[in-house]
């Protein structure tokens, strides 16, 4: 390998490996409401309905932030690292002010704030994956991921000395989750919720690691051959006008109905796979506690847990896709998923160790399925700012309407709505896995027909830009 080729691995390889610690910190940020539910709970004096549909905001937000990422990288891609550090700062800011919201309203909105930041960085960030590794992405992608998956078992090992303990049988936390919100008796702590400080230390790591993305902005501005054309190798596209940019045809080389039909899959995929990870990462300590009796600090370790399986799940996606097709490793993910929660309807309400035992592979093939998403994309498409933004819309979505549904449905109806709700995720994403598969088969690989596009007929006829159809 050249001098000149070796250098340019280097450099991918520390732009990746900074950016993996961003999605550590969107993890830490994003995670740190599941191991403090209860207490948020108890801050605002509401039921888990409330706290639910109050933190979903940030899915709301994400919602916004995803259609405005889209659009600032698809238009000023050049600066997509002052965009992700500006948007890391903010992200935090919101993120330590969360719970000092005293009121569901307010932390509604606080939190679509932070989620419209997480938006943005997500949008900036998997781009410049993409555009740095091109067709070899869907590896660098599981393991951007998989920093997800750490900063969400690192958060409840940070939050955990803070969160509060209520006076009850053996110290045992069941008595907190199930205190009525009208209740008229104060309650009496044998320690006081101090979660500020978790979110505290959560943001304040948050604003450390924007300051690499300023590093990387400025020294890009003045020298744009030794930074910016690396990060944009294999992409010498111009910027895109907004009439390409919300054209499901720009990114299948005119093929308008099977891009629409992509998306469509697509953003339905990210449906099943946010909303379905959502529930499973933020109610598993609060059913653990309920249903299975689990103390405060045992309810925190099955979280833990969960997400450690979680980031290993992430980090063997990263080395799967190296070896095994994308389009056959999303069948086995989404088939693991099915098998896991069917698991978890027969055996989940036998006993703690069934719940210790499950959880974790149930976390495992949960976590590939984001970025196995978007790597399936990448292969069959050519994946512009707006085209993530679809996808993770799709999320955004699901995530509100998950966290809404299992929130309305574990009031009512009680814990073990958690392991229905789990089962009907489980099958959607393997029905929409296959679903894809078939659609994605008529037309195979995006870097093969795309590199022919010029001498295949295609689907009417297509002018110099590759937007004007007339069929």
């Amino acid at each position: 390998m050249e001098n000149k080729d070796l250098s340019s691995l280097l450099r991918k390889l520390i732009k990746t490996a900074f950016l993996v610690v961003v999605w550590i910190c969107i993890g830490l940020c994003l995670e740190i409401t599941g191991p403090t539910l209860i207490d948020l709970k108890l801050r605002t004096h509401s039921n888990f309905e409330a706290v639910a549909t109050a933190v979903s905001g940030r899915s709301a937000g994400f919602f916004i932030g995803s259609a405005l990422g889209g659009v600032l990288v698809d238009k000023l891609g050049r600066f997509s690292d002052l965009i992700l550090a500006i948007s890391l700062d903010l992200m935090a800011g919101f993120t330590a002010a969360l719970p000092w919201a005293r009121m569901t309203e307010l932390m509604f909105a606080i939190s679509l704030c932070a989620g419209t930041c997480e938006g943005v960085i997500n949008i900036a960030g998997q781009k410049l994956i993409i555009n740095m590794w091109q067709e070899k992405s869907a590896s660098p992608l599981h393991l951007l991921h998989a920093g997800f998956g750490c900063g969400s078992f690192i958060i409840p090992l940070i939050a955990n000395p803070f969160l509060a303990v209520l006076r009850g049988a053996d110290n045992n936390l069941s008595d907190i989750s199930t205190l009525a919100p009208t209740t008229t008796a104060e309650p009496v702590y044998l320690k006081q919720s101090r979660i500020e400080y978790a979110y505290a230390i959560a943001g304040m790591i948050v604003v450390v690691v924007s300051f690499v993305f300023y590093v990387y902005h400025f020294t890009g501005i003045r020298d744009s051959k030794a930074v910016v054309k690396s990060e944009s190798e294999g992409d010498t596209s111009k910027p895109l006008s907004f009439r390409q940019m919300f054209n499901p045809a720009t990114c299948t080389g005119g093929r308008f109905f099977y891009g629409l039909e992509i998306f469509v899959l697509v953003a339905l995929f990210f449906f099943q796979a946010t909303g379905g990870e959502r529930v499973g990462g933020k109610f598993i300590r609060t059913f653990a506690i309920d249903y299975h009796k689990f103390s405060n600090d045992d309810g925190t370790y099955i979280n833990t847990v969960f997400w450690i399986t979680f980031t290993c799940g992430r980090v063997a996606g990263f080395v799967a896709a190296n070896w095994i097709p994308i389009r056959i490793l999303i069948l086995i993910e989404t088939g693991g998923c099915l098998a896991g929660s069917i698991a978890l309807m027969f055996f989940g309400t036998s006993g703690p160790l069934a719940l210790w035992v499950i959880m974790p592979i149930l976390g495992f093939f949960i976590a590939p399925l984001f970025p196995s998403g978007i790597g399936w994309a990448n292969f069959h498409i050519d994946v512009t700012g707006i085209a993530i933004t679809v996808f993770l819309l799709g999320g955004s979505v699901g995530a509100l309407v998950y966290m809404k549904v299992i929130g309305f449905l574990y009031d009512n109806y009680g814990p073990k709505m958690y392991i229905y709700t789990l089962l009907a995720y489980g099958i959607g994403a393997f029905v929409l896995a296959v679903l894809m598969d078939l659609v994605g088969a008529q037309h195979g690989n995006r870097f093969n027909w795309k590199k022919e596009e010029k001498d295949i007929p295609v689907e009417g006829h297509i002018s110099e830009d590759v937007n004007e159809i007339k069929l």
